[in-house]
């Protein structure tokens, strides 16, 4: 009996003095015990998106028939169980990026994510300012790089793509959504991708998704290709809305998964749970919105059959 009395109390000891020896190994190698609890998690277990009208889901019902964010898309190239995503994404951002982007990164810093998306999220920083010079776009892109900074966990974040293409797109009033006079000149956006290239640099944990080589890669037609996905000049064409602003269903698919593909430099893990079959992403997509797809065609079949009905009342009358 004494010896089963002295087993107890050790194993008692024992439990009260581990958490002393973890709390003290953390110091030790310059950890904070709760960065132990962060680093254990996945690198996909809380996502945030934050940016603008492509992270919100612009345009993409209209296709879908259901209400889809950026978030949604790339849950469907999670593999596994237990990821979750918080969408912040605003087609309101244009107005005012400085106000609207710094109330995003609070409320996704209050989610405590695991990930950053920001793809779309310098865009209106660089592109909102009508006429601006290369010194004020500039700026106003490292003030949107200081909210950035606020985040301590990994981050996509792309960079200033050429958007003139644009100008010949239409958007719903049959006009192009953006000016040449929003677009930033040559000089303006090599400085500010310079610039966000440096930031990036000095932070491990930044990631640059390349918007500039992806979107040179559909406007030129040529073939992208992102490990068992390839997408020909046929795809390529039906990755743009009408706009030529945002993307299509495929298009929000081919950037995520370039995106992906460049955090995984970086987290090799993390490359397998990732699906890379675009096919099999789209379909899981389509799933995923079938149900609200579904009671979308349902309302508009019964539209139609009222409106059949009213229009033979009339005849009949």
């Amino acid at each position: 009996m004494p010896t089963i009395q002295r087993r107890l109390s050790c194993l008692l000891l024992a439990s009260l003095l581990l958490p002393c020896y973890l709390q003290a190994a953390c110091l030790q190698s310059g950890a904070k015990p709760t960065e132990a609890v962060t680093n254990a998690e996945g690198l996909f277990s809380r996502m945030a998106v934050i940016g603008a009208s492509v992270s919100a889901g612009y345009g993409l019902k209209s296709e879908l028939k259901a209400n889809v964010k950026l978030g949604d898309v790339v849950q469907c190239l999670i593999e596994g169980e237990g990821k979750e995503c918080l969408d912040l994404g605003s087609n309101m951002l244009f107005r005012s990026p400085e106000t609207l982007g710094a109330k995003q990164v609070t409320d996704a810093l209050a989610y405590k994510p695991t990930l950053v998306i920001a793809v779309d999220f310098l865009f209106w920083f660089a592109y909102g300012k009508s006429g601006a010079s290369t010194r004020e776009r500039v700026d106003r892109v490292d003030e949107a790089l200081s909210l950035l900074d606020r985040f301590k966990c990994p981050m996509l974040v792309g960079d200033i793509p050429d958007m003139a293409m644009a100008l010949k797109g239409k958007g719903p009033f049959g006009f192009p959504l953006i000016t040449r006079n929003m677009i930033p000149p040559e000089p303006a956006r090599t400085a500010i991708n310079k610039r966000l290239l440096e930031w990036a640099k000095a932070r491990a944990r930044v990631t640059i998704v390349p918007l500039s080589e992806f979107l040179e890669i559909v406007q030129s037609g040529k073939t992208l290709k992102v490990r068992e996905s390839e997408w020909t000049s046929e795809d390529l064409n039906s990755m743009m809305q009408d706009d030529l602003l945002h993307t299509r269903p495929k298009g929000s698919l081919s950037l995520l998964t370039l995106a992906l593909d460049r955090l995984c430099l970086k987290h090799e893990d993390a490359s397998d749970q990732i699906c890379w079959d675009r096919d099999l992403a789209f379909k899981r997509l389509l799933e995923s919105t079938l149900e609200e797809r579904s009671r979308y065609e349902a309302a508009v079949e019964r539209r139609e059959k009222r409106k059949a009905e009213r229009d033979k009342d009339r005849q009949d009358g």
